[in-house]
């Protein structure tokens, strides 16, 4: 995602949290269903302009959600609530 590429991706594991269907790639809801598999990545290799949307929407994603200052901000902020109920 932060490299500016759609996914595509099995639902299962954390891959469905990191891939937001149809915006930042595509989720495969059976992950051992080659076929779905298949036409997800054709639908990405035949439309230039999906690939570029989803792989801009991808690295506004990563920056958003997962770049250091925001992690370390709710890092911070977790640790904040705890200290405040006493551990």
């Amino acid at each position: 995602a932060a490299s500016g590429v759609p996914q595509v991706a099995g639902d299962s594991g954390g891959a469905p949290e990191a891939v937001v269907d149809g915006t930042t790639g595509f989720v495969v809801r059976r992950p051992h269903d080659v076929q779905a598999a298949v036409l997800a990545l054709a639908r990405l290799a035949d439309d230039a302009d999906l690939r570029r949307a989803q792989g801009q929407a991808a690295r506004q994603r990563a920056e958003g959600v997962y770049s250091y200052d925001v992690l370390a901000a709710r890092l911070d902020e977790a640790l904040l609530a705890q200290e405040a109920r006493g551990r």
